[in-house]
């Protein structure tokens, strides 16, 4: 066998008995190049080293460093070689991040899975996974739909309901793209009876594994908007009756389950008398909704 050869199948199955090994000794975060030490060898970082500098001696062994701390290039090279497999590898990720980079990489990861919103199902898995559970397991209506201007109309039933965008257009125009390729909106409808009345409680999450990203996986504070209409003439065209509400959309992996709907702050809630609504909403009420990033 060759020696590199040899050499990679020894290393193969390698683990790191101490990962504080790696960890930098004054903030304890991972190390990454540039990194230093001092004369006898005690690794910091880059940040620690800075603030440090003014001492004059080593954190740890208080040795003098007059002419500063020196950049460890063999540990540079040490921890730019670990590389770690992807939490979300069960889902799909083949992706192998540098050992300190890790974190950064799950932020952004397209495989990261979202959870079912059902109480008593514990099904989790990729935007599509989701999807496809969420029609054939239970049944939930899903919607697919490009918005590229506009708005859309959508039926919803009560109880859970799902619209499938391929991507969300800002205020100016341009389009924002998921990592994970489409964006999926629970919109759940809660209908309760007051005398000759319904009252609809209408609200809107985003089942994202992250915060909205732009199409280089970077974090955005980018904020999404739904607007939701209701609007129907009755009586001959004599009476018309509309409601709209925007609400500010959150995004979820429901890992920690759905938010609480009776005290949601970004719903849609309105009084719909039994007159105005269209015989059809009776069943199911139609809306139009447009969704917006700001």
């Amino acid at each position: 066998m060759a020696p590199s050869k040899r050499k990679s199948a020894e290393t193969e199955k390698m683990t790191v008995e101490d990962a504080k090994a790696l960890d930098c000794g004054v903030c304890f975060s991972a190390l990454k190049p540039p990194i230093f030490q001092c004369d006898n060898g005690h690794a910091l970082c880059s940040s620690c080293r800075d603030k440090l500098a003014p001492a004059g001696k080593c954190h740890v062994c208080g040795i003098t460093t007059r002419l500063g701390y020196r950049r460890c290039l063999a540990m540079d090279h040490l921890v730019e070689s670990i590389r770690v497999a992807c939490p979300n590898a069960a889902h799909g990720c083949d992706a192998r991040p540098v050992y300190y980079d890790l974190a950064g990489h799950r932020k952004a990861c397209p495989h990261a899975p979202s959870h079912c919103p059902g109480k008593t199902c514990s099904f989790s898995g990729t935007m599509k996974q989701l999807v496809d559970h969420i029609t054939s397991s239970h049944g939930w209506p899903c919607t697919t739909k490009v918005i590229i201007a506009g708005q859309t109309s959508i039926r919803l039933q009560d109880g859970f309901n799902f619209l499938v965008l391929d991507h969300l257009v800002d205020k100016e125009g341009a389009t924002t793209t998921s990592t994970t390729g489409k964006f999926l909106f629970l919109l759940n409808v809660a209908r309760q009876p007051i005398g000759q009345q319904f009252w609809f409680n209408i609200s809107v999450i985003c089942i994202h594994p992250h915060h909205i990203y732009d199409g280089q996986g970077q974090s955005s504070t980018k904020a999404i908007k739904c607007e939701l209409k209701y609007s129907w003439w009755f009586d001959n065209r004599l009476f018309h009756h509309y409601m709209s509400s925007d609400l500010r959309v959150d995004c979820t992996d429901l890992s920690d389950g759905l938010p609480n709907h009776e005290t949601c702050f970004n719903c849609f809630n309105f009084v719909v008398p039994n007159s105005a609504l269209e015989d059809g909403d009776k069943e199911a009420i139609h809306v139009k909704a447009s969704i917006t990033i700001y």
